[in-house]
């Protein structure tokens, strides 16, 4: 269990991001519903973001091949169509980014890279750590509620989101 409860917010994250996906057939995760993305594209779209910060800018890893691919990447087609593969990046890559995370305390997130991306404002100050974790969460979180909506539309039932956050109180 993480020591810093943002950390454990990230990780309550892919908990509910799994949940609201849960029971979908390969055929359902890959279709644009209602002219927007297909739950398959959503998902790899936020481990996109995830893989790019944690794995790639901290730990200095190379882009996961799949993952990293910039159809995911913000404006991206919100088309995918291999769900199996996608949960297999996805997988892949949290596994890089808890082995860094998992442990670490409040002051390990005082971390501050350079950043050369797209937020001015980051790329002035550096990226902490602590911004990553914190925009990455919310960014978790704003896509679960995406994808909870549309399958409530469609008649599934995902239950309660944000889920019990054991990790993060």
């Amino acid at each position: 269990m993480p020591q810093s409860k943002l950390v454990g917010l990230m990780f309550e994250a892919w908990v509910d991001i799994d949940r609201v996906v849960e029971g979908l057939t390969p055929e359902e995760a890959v279709r644009n519903w209602g002219g927007g993305s297909a739950f398959a594209w959503t998902l790899a779209h936020v481990t996109h973001q995830l893989d790019g910060w944690i794995n790639v800018r901290f730990q200095k890893h190379p882009p996961h091949p799949l993952i990293n691919d910039s159809r995911f990447a913000i404006g991206g087609t919100g088309e995918a169509e291999d769900w199996e593969e996608i949960v297999i990046g996805v997988a892949e890559v949290r596994r890089d980014v808890r082995s860094y995370l998992d442990g670490m305390k409040e002051d390990d997130l005082d971390l501050v890279i350079p950043y050369d991306g797209t937020f001015s404002k980051v790329r002035e100050k550096g990226l902490s750590l602590r911004h990553a974790l914190i925009r990455l969460s919310a960014h978790h979180y704003y896509h679960i509620g995406e994808i909870g909506t549309k399958r409530d539309s469609l008649g599934h039932k995902v239950g309660d989101y944000p889920g019990e956050l054991s990790q993060a109180i």
